[in-house]
């Protein structure tokens, strides 16, 4: 018997771990922290 490991979420801010399936999304799709509400979005360039 194989264990799968589901996916998570890593916020960037605050380094919380959380499964994927519990996380909310903004309105535009964006992953919302459930600890600091930090939302992920695209990195910009920064050129």
């Amino acid at each position: 018997m194989s264990i799968q490991k589901g996916s998570t979420f890593d916020c960037p801010e605050c380094d919380v771990t959380a499964p994927s399936a519990s996380v909310p999304y903004d309105a535009l799709g964006y992953a919302v922290c459930p600890v600091c509400s930090h939302a992920t979005a695209p990195a910009s360039d920064g050129d």
